[in-house]
């Protein structure tokens, strides 16, 4: 049996700079489809989000020689996507609470008619009061539940405080919660 060795962030963003093409692909594959979740969150639009993604990567190799990271490439590249949307957004002068109330989870697929529509109806019901959540708590919680990043990298992407993030992500929680189990039981 073969083992397949999967090269680190810290390896990838080393072979990057050396000009490793095969490492841009590679981080490309890891990053990509995360990035534009995080982009549609801002402009819930797919093409944009698509684009704006892949000049993340663009610039990233454009750039290789120059890059500094002083926390996690992951990080680094969601703070490209999120200076490449705010970016985008200051070009169409959207204001900011527009396009914060478009924002709708994308709906999962079910195998069956009745798993379709319980998943629907358990969709539309997170997206609603996800939508109700302050603007911070919700970029908190999507970073952190949905794209996996750490306290630390959250802190540095949204340019807050730790212990900010983490009260954002208990704010968003609370009100779940509240909102989605508590009113459920009391009925």
């Amino acid at each position: 049996m073969t083992e397949t060795f999967t090269p680190t962030d810290a390896e990838l963003l080393s072979q990057l700079k050396n000009g490793d093409a095969q490492a841009l692909t590679l981080l490309f594959q890891r990053y990509y489809q995360p990035l534009c979740r995080f982009v549609f969150v801002f402009i819930p639009e797919n093409e944009v989000a698509e684009e704006l993604s892949a000049n993340v990567f663009i610039k990233l190799w454009e750039n290789r020689n120059k890059i500094t990271i002083y926390y996690t490439l992951r990080a680094y590249l969601f703070q490209s996507a999120k200076n490449q949307t705010f970016s985008y957004l200051r070009k169409r002068k959207i204001d900011q609470q527009s396009w914060a109330d478009e924002f709708e989870p994308a709906q999962e697929k079910g195998h069956c008619p009745e798993a379709l529509f319980i998943a629907n109806e358990l969709n539309d019901e997170f997206a609603a009061v996800f939508s109700r959540l302050p603007q911070r708590a919700q970029l908190a919680f999507k970073l952190h539940r949905f794209d996996g990043l750490k306290y630390k990298e959250i802190a540095n992407v949204m340019e807050i405080s730790v212990a900010a993030v983490e009260k954002n992500i208990t704010t968003a929680l609370k009100i779940l919660h509240r909102e989605l189990i508590e009113e459920k039981i009391s009925l």
